[in-house]
């Protein structure tokens, strides 16, 4: 009877211990599968942030290579006109020079930059001066005065005729201040001068047209009353329609902080710069108008 009891107890114990062990182990998966998420979270975590920051990396780089491009285009214009006519040899030789140098800085970064150079080509007076930009743009706001505004349309095959009208306005929070119209009439610019409500003047021009000096062609007067109607300043200068016509233009004076500003377009370049890394490969074509914007 004794040797029965005791074998009973045994069973029972055994069963316990059973039990336990099947709690402890359960409890161990549990914290194991916890642990194992938490790792995986802070691996993915880690990872994105890692991606991310990459990712702000690349857009820091190539913004920076492309306002780098875009001075670089203006200095070697500027200095391939120093002497006063456009030297090309004088303005290849700095775009080299830049492509070198800018090679050696990006590579101590990571990256591989190449530097596509492109000849200069006639201006549209589109946003980007390309003839599929951007129409209807500002030019620049907050004006205070402007003393030098000048339009020039030496190819008259290239502009609209009156149902393609190039416009230039200027405009403040009130609406229209002042406008000039110009369009192709029968191999001349046929010309309407307007304020806010009417045609002031209308004029004949074969290319040069002069709204700040007065004048058409270098040597005709004319009235295109631009000072007087946007005296008190704080406007802005736009352009509409622009891809109607391809041409020069040059606006100078000052902004209502009293900084002077300039912004004159002669030509268009549209480079390519390529930055290759190894997680990402970045093309990107950008006009440079030139002279450019804020060039004496």
């Amino acid at each position: 009877m004794e040797n029965v009891i005791a074998l009973r107890c045994n069973r029972k114990i055994t069963s316990d211990d059973n039990a336990q062990l099947l709690l402890v182990a359960g409890f161990a998966v549990g914290v194991g599968i916890v642990v194992l998420t938490i790792m995986l979270n802070n691996v993915i975590y880690a990872s994105n942030i890692a991606s991310e920051a990459s990712i702000d990396t690349s857009r820091y780089d190539i913004a920076n290579a492309a306002q780098m491009t875009t001075e670089t285009y203006e200095d070697a214009y500027k200095y391939a006109t120093i002497n006063g006519s456009f030297n090309n040899a004088d303005f290849e030789n700095y775009l080299e020079s830049y492509a070198a140098l800018a090679s050696k800085n990006f590579a101590m970064s990571g990256f591989t930059f190449k530097f596509e150079n492109n000849s200069l080509n006639d201006a549209y007076f589109t946003q980007n001066g390309l003839p599929d930009g951007r129409d209807d743009w500002t030019i620049i706001k907050n004006i205070n005065t402007t003393d030098n505004l000048v339009v020039e349309i030496p190819d008259l095959s290239l502009l609209g005729n009156s149902s393609d009208i190039l416009v230039i306005s200027v405009t403040n929070s009130s609406g229209l201040l002042w406008s000039l119209e110009m369009y192709n009439s029968s191999g001349t610019i046929n010309i309407t001068v307007s304020d806010h409500s009417s045609v002031i003047g209308t004029y004949t021009a074969s290319s040069h047209i002069n709204v700040t000096g007065d004048k058409i062609d270098f040597a005709t007067p004319a009235s295109f009353n631009f000072n007087s109607l946007t005296d008190g300043g704080d406007y802005s200068i736009n352009i509409r329609n622009g891809s109607s016509a391809v041409g020069y233009c040059r606006f100078a004076g000052n902004q209502t902080s009293g900084d002077p500003y300039v912004f004159a377009r002669y030509w268009i370049a549209n480079p390519t710069i390529e930055m290759t890394s190894s997680e990402m490969r970045i093309i990107r074509r950008m006009p440079v108008s030139l002279p450019g914007r804020n060039i004496s």
